[in-house]
């Protein structure tokens, strides 16, 4: 197990079952345009992240997602935001106190969650999450939301 502290954060990584997970995935194939410039950006993210995504174990050229976790994009007045999973097996620890499993179903407000702010334009959100989430032989698994900003894609 790995350790990696966030300020408040405390996150503890299997980075074995974590690499191995990785290594398991496809990268991003779709082509279209959400998915194509997040694929360009990823040198932003990378020196945003600061090494950060090799402390954690994850390939953000993999597509990671599980059901309804998926690359989301949302288009702002003045800026464009990414919305991406990736998965690490461990736990999360928010001021010393593990973070409860996330609850099944719709999307819930008061799901309890750890964030972080990286810098201007990214930030992590992490939630424990359900056995909807499936790594082979991981009983605890974290999704580590990106929140990648960027400048609004002109259509």
């Amino acid at each position: 197990m790995k350790t990696i502290k966030l300020d408040n954060i405390t996150l503890e990584i299997d980075e074995i079952r974590t690499e191995k997970f990785y290594k398991t995935q496809n990268i991003f194939v779709c082509d279209c345009s959400d998915c194509v410039n997040y694929l360009s950006k990823i040198p932003d993210v990378l020196n945003s992240l600061n090494g950060i995504d090799k402390n954690l174990g994850i390939d953000l050229k993999k597509a990671v997602g599980q059901g309804m976790d998926e690359l989301m994009p949302h288009d702002f007045e003045d800026y464009h935001l990414y919305v991406i999973p990736y998965y690490v097996v461990g736990k999360c620890f928010l001021n010393g106190i593990e973070l409860e499993k996330e609850l099944s179903g719709p999307i819930c407000t008061n799901t309890k969650r750890a964030e972080k702010k990286l810098s201007e334009n990214l930030s992590i959100t992490i939630i424990n999450t359900t056995e909807s989430i499936e790594i082979e032989n991981a009983e605890n698994i974290l999704t580590i939301w990106l929140e990648f900003k960027t400048e609004l894609i002109k259509k």
